[in-house]
């Protein structure tokens, strides 16, 4: 019996504003040693099996739906079936620079990708480069078309991605090295401005390569960055970011760290805002003895001893090495432990002190100790991402997939001027949250435009489009197959979506599989929101029941009848040659038969002579010419004990044998025997257990 399970990822049901608002574009992480977090889920749930290690630099993107589309540690890329992309390797970074990579979209084309890179301090060359993916090739798992483009060489191991205040372009920041100079890059839609803009701060980064270790980070408002210094300089360098111009200025300094670091040590490495942009968050690595420490700072003076009078030290993990700090979509802030095999999670990052909430090892990839699954570094995302002010406005879709009436939300409705929805089936409204009635299943583009005022450019336009599915009745996999057998006997998706993710129970990805065992087979299919499943049975056919019966005997005289069966519309074949039900036999011997009917079986039976009257010539005539040529028992016969004679008329013995199916051939020694009359004895013992002797004469005539 077939089974159809059609179920909506539903906006509506998902208990929370953040679940309707969110940008889920970062809701996919993966870093460490192949793990990950889903924020799909509220808690995130974590995820294991990566395929790609990265110390420290790593990013990931995700569609708007929030399944995952690649990721990379900086050196390769994997698609979302976690395997490499083509063209995936190499690209420019190093999974040991601590900004190491970044995935941004293009802005207005939903196929291409950005791949930023950066190279680590340990490298000869330390170069900002680019990579661009159409995430359409390979059937929707993404290519790399371009990579290792690069933009400028000498720079260190800080990269961060910066939403411009039109909220369509962006700012590439990186920090130049053995000089003050921080540059900034635009990216639009025609491309990267090759010139950038130029930055001073007055503090020159130099001298031992490790001091290009520590992360940028940018505020998730876009007006503060924060650059870490570890090693010999160790300490914050604080910013305000225009991200009109791309000018960086009022850069302050400060120590965390009132206690030098012990020698070979990083100090301070990672650095994260607070969502509300007042709390920055630092983490070092001082000693052996105090190897993680986790500071907080009230940056809202932006001055550099009130900050370090509002210095609060959240936690001292130990025995860990406190690396990366990275805003989730949850608005939490996640910490990266080197060696660790749990994430620890500051759980109300706007509270001042104690309050924040840090949790360690709050969330567990279920792996042993001595996995030591985490390492330095969590992904790098564009952090404008993550404050829902400052997205890009969006809409998603409500209901379940069957619904034909779907209602639409937009992302946010605060500074909205006005509307245009376009519902992909001639429809318009300027509603804000339409429910818009459909006439039949199937796919739909819905466009929509949002008309707002910017204060950095007057009245813009947001466009955003997506595609759904309004699922009905689909039958994935076909009817049910009965079969007499199944060898490699295909299953296939009768959905082929590019860019849809497929789950078989047996664990396969892929949109058919290939089985010999019957049983039943499920499929999931997840695209646009929806998952649908379905459910095909292989059945075994019954083939025909065949039993000639139990071995047997037969006698000459005494002919009986082997049955195949009694089969309608049935074939039937004997080795005989014969094609009836049944046949009529005299004689011993091996007898089968096949019976065809959707499928075929046979039987065997084995058939011996039985306790039979003997039969023995009175002559016989050796001639050669196959007929009568030799002498004895004539028919089938069984014996338990046998012994058969012949002597000539000189009572001479010629011929002996023991064996009931062995005859004379009118020779004795070689020579043949002349015409006459010969004598010969028989001594046997029946089947039934009877003492018998026979005697007689036989006539050779030549």
């Amino acid at each position: 019996m077939k089974l159809r399970k059609v179920v909506c990822i539903a906006f509506i049901f998902l208990n929370s504003s953040f679940c309707l608002n969110a940008q889920r574009t970062s809701n996919i992480w993966y870093f460490g040693k192949g793990v990950g977090l889903n924020f799909n889920n509220n808690p995130p749930t974590p995820l294991t099996g990566g395929a790609l290690t990265s110390i420290e630099s790593c990013s990931s993107v995700a569609d708007k739906n929030g399944n995952l589309l690649f990721y990379t540690n900086g050196v390769s890329v994997n698609n979302r079936k976690k395997e490499l992309m083509i063209g995936g390797v190499p690209i420019g970074g190093d999974m040991s620079s601590t900004n190491g990579a970044v995935i941004i979209p293009f802005h207005g084309n939903d196929s291409l990708y950005y791949i930023f890179t950066t190279g680590a301090a340990s490298q000869d060359e330390q170069n900002l480069a680019y990579s661009i993916v159409n995430i359409n090739r390979d059937g929707g798992y993404g290519e790399v078309i371009q990579k290792n483009n690069i933009i400028e060489d000498k720079i260190i191991e800080k990269l961060t991605v910066v939403s411009h205040c039109n909220k369509k372009d962006f700012w590439v920041i990186v920090r130049k090295w053995n000089t003050d100079e921080y540059h900034s890059y635009l990216v639009t839609s025609t491309g990267i401005n090759s010139t950038p803009v130029v930055s001073h701060t007055g503090l020159v980064v130099s001298g031992a390569e490790t001091n290009a270790i520590g992360v940028l980070k940018s505020s998730t408002n876009n007006k503060k960055l924060a650059a870490v210094h570890g090693f010999q300089n160790d300490l914050v360098e604080l910013m305000d970011f225009d991200n009109i111009t791309g000018v960086i200025s009022n850069a302050i300094t400060f120590k965390p760290n009132a206690i030098p670091h012990a020698p070979g040590f990083i100090g301070i490495y990672g650095a994260e805002f607070s969502p509300n942009g007042n709390l920055l968050y630092i983490s070092a690595n001082n000693s052996l003895t105090n190897p993680a420490t986790l500071f907080q700072f009230d940056i809202t003076s932006h001055n550099p001893t009130t900050i370090l009078s509002t210095k609060q030290i959240i936690a001292e993990p130990t025995p860990w090495y406190g690396g990366a700090l990275q805003m989730g979509p949850d608005q939490k802030i996640y910490m990266s432990m080197w060696k660790d095999s749990a994430i620890s999670v500051v759980e109300n990052p706007d509270v001042v002190g104690a309050g924040c909430n840090f949790v360690l090892n709050k969330i567990s990839f279920g792996l042993p100790a001595s996995a030591e699954v985490l390492q330095y570094g969590l992904p790098n995302f564009m952090q404008s991402n993550f404050d829902p002010n400052l997205r890009p406005y969006d809409f998603y879709r409500g209901g379940n997939c069957t619904d034909l009436t779907v209602p639409f939300f937009i992302n946010r409705l605060t500074g909205i001027d006005s509307v245009k929805w376009d519902f992909g089936d001639t429809q318009l409204s300027t509603q804000l949250n339409p429910v818009h009635p459909y006439a039949t299943p199937g796919f739909y583009t819905v466009k929509l435009k949002v008309y707002y005022f910017n204060p950095c450019s007057g009245l813009e336009i947001d466009e955003s489009s997506t595609k759904i599915w309004i699922t009905g009745n689909e039958n994935i996999l076909g009817n049910d197959l009965e079969a007499c057998v199944f060898n490699n006997e295909k299953i296939i998706a009768q959905i082929n979506l590019p860019s849809a993710n497929y789950l078989w129970n047996t664990g396969a990805t892929t949109t058919e599989i290939t089985t010999s065992s019957p049983g039943k087979y499920w499929l999931t299919l997840d695209y646009l929101g929806c998952k649908i499943s379905d459910t095909i049975n292989l059945f075994i056919k019954p083939p025909p029941i065949v039993n000639i019966g139990p071995d047997t005997t037969v006698c000459n005289a005494k002919p009986i009848i082997l049955s195949g069966g009694n089969y309608v519309n049935a074939t039937y074949l004997w080795n005989t040659g014969e094609k009836t039900r049944d046949i009529i036999i005299n004689r011993a011997g091996k007898y089968y038969v096949t019976v065809t009917t959707d499928c075929v079986a046979s039987d065997t039976v084995n058939v011996i002579a039985g306790d039979c009257e003997i039969f023995i010539p009175t002559a016989f005539t050796p001639n050669g010419d196959t007929k009568n040529d030799k002498f004895g028992v004539a028919n089938d016969f069984s014996a338990k004990e046998f012994h058969f004679v012949v002597y000539d008329r000189w009572g001479n013995l010629i011929f002996e044998t023991k064996e009931n199916t062995k005859k004379w051939d009118g020779t004795y020694k070689g020579k043949t025997m002349p015409t006459g009359s010969y004598l010969w004895t028989m001594k046997y013992t029946t089947l039934k257990g009877i003492p018998k002797y026979e005697q007689g004469t036989v006539m050779l005539i030549r």
